[in-house]
């Protein structure tokens, strides 16, 4: 099972361009607000295991004023949705689908809708997906565990037959473990430095790219 954002997905001209949106929103009320401040906030969001990094930033100079918070929040959704990046793969992921799929049957998870089912199309890679839900066919989300537990379910599997590959620990490895499944992490992405808080916590295998993926799955499935 492998996450959208982050695993499947490289979102980093995305979070060039949430970053240059907030910092744009922000500087004019906070003095001195930059790309700078906004990497040390979102540090701080990750490392708090906060659930949503950007309301975070947001919230932590407006939280005195909720009107304000709600109508610069408000602009940076619409910002975001007209200046949004297309979709890019992962580098490196093709090959590792490719051999993934010849033993195992792969399926997604994570906050994409329809439209990464029609981008693996057009990356005429979506035929490595046996199971192809996405988000828009749940109405819970991640990180409670059901939502994965409501995947295994749709794709007649136990939470113990699957691996879970995602970039979150708080997010993806921890409730992909809450369910009994296996877990890899991708260091990448915004939550990169996120670290374990308890033993618990930490995945049962860590990458710090999508290449070399088959081989961590196959090694874990004890193929």
């Amino acid at each position: 099972m492998l996450d959208a954002g982050g695993v499947i997905l490289d979102e980093s001209e995305h979070e060039e361009v949430r970053a240059k949106i907030i910092v744009d929103i922000l500087s004019p009320i906070v003095s001195g607000y930059s790309i700078s401040s906004y990497c040390t906030d979102v540090e701080e969001a990750v490392i708090s295991f906060c659930p949503k990094t950007y309301e975070f930033v947001f919230w932590k100079y407006l939280k005195d004023n909720l009107s304000l918070f709600r109508e610069l929040y408000e602009s940076y959704l619409f910002r975001w949705k007209e200046q949004k990046p297309p979709l890019k793969l992962s580098g490196g992921l093709e090959k590792e689908l490719r051999e993934i799929c010849r033993e195992f049957k792969i399926g997604i998870a994570g906050q994409y809708g329809q439209e990464i089912l029609a981008f693996l199309e057009q990356q005429a890679i979506l035929d490595c997906f046996t199971y192809r839900l996405t988000q828009d066919d749940f109405p819970i989300t991640k990180p409670d565990p059901r939502y994965f537990e409501q995947i295994t379910k749709s794709f007649g599997v136990t939470p113990q037959e699957c691996i879970l590959v995602g970039d979150r620990i708080d997010n993806d490895i921890v409730p992909a473990k809450q369910l009994g499944m296996k877990t890899i992490l991708i260091r990448a992405g915004l939550h990169r430095n996120q670290q374990p808080r308890i033993p618990f916590e930490i995945p049962d295998a860590e990458l710090n790219e999508v290449i070399g993926l088959a081989k961590t799955v196959r090694k874990l499935a004890n193929i």
